[in-house]
């Protein structure tokens, strides 16, 4: 299963920089043309975030936030001010555990990955051609893959919060809350990310 991972890292690395490649050659062709749209009906691109995540346990134990990351792609449609922004990246999460045997406690971390699946619906508050001020919010999907296939968990949740485009980059910074389905025991997921994007067109 570890080598497994380690193919799917490797897999997602090669698509995100081939994506991001692929999108740099189409953008310069582009701005090559003597007009451009002001406004964008469709875009998408490659997108990598920075996530700091813990979990709650039946709402007595919770774990303290460590750092991980997220890679996948993200696709936006958008007629007018609002628009409909379907995403899917890979996810790795961390966590610090705590453990008490006595007088003794030990902090292990803890990892998990996930398959995200967030479709967001967002207003441009600010919407000029090279710069852009979002706010949005969305239900969310994911998928956790553990080590043994026979234990595959899911979580539901929302994620909420704003993003700027600045040219053909977009930053998205947000807080999401996941709870897994079904479980005997109330586990929730809290999870604040930063995360760049690359628009290809």
């Amino acid at each position: 299963m570890r080598a497994i991972l380690k193919f799917k890292h490797y897999l997602l690395f090669v698509v995100i920089f081939s994506s991001i490649s692929l999108c740099n050659v189409y953008a310069q062709q582009e701005d090559t043309q003597k007009s451009r749209s002001k406004k964008e009906k469709f875009t998408f691109g490659p997108k990598v975030s920075v996530n700091f995540s813990n979990q709650w346990v039946d709402k007595m134990f919770k774990t303290d936030f460590l750092p991980g990351a997220d890679m996948g792609l993200f696709f936006r449609f958008s007629p007018g001010r609002v628009y409909i922004q379907p995403e899917i990246y890979y996810a790795i999460r961390n966590q610090s555990v705590e453990d008490w045997w006595g007088p003794i406690t030990t902090t292990t971390k803890h990892t998990t990955h996930h398959i995200g699946v967030p479709i967001l619906v967002g207003v441009k508050a600010i919407d000029f051609r090279l710069f852009k001020l979002r706010f949005f919010v969305g239900p969310e999907f994911s998928l956790e893959l553990p080590s043994n296939l026979n234990d595959i968990r899911y979580q539901l949740g929302f994620q909420a919060g704003l993003g700027f485009d600045i040219w053909r980059f977009t930053i998205d910074a947000g807080y999401t809350f996941l709870s897994y389905i079904p479980n005997r025991v109330d586990i929730y997921s809290n999870i604040f990310k930063i995360g760049l994007g690359f628009k290809c067109f």
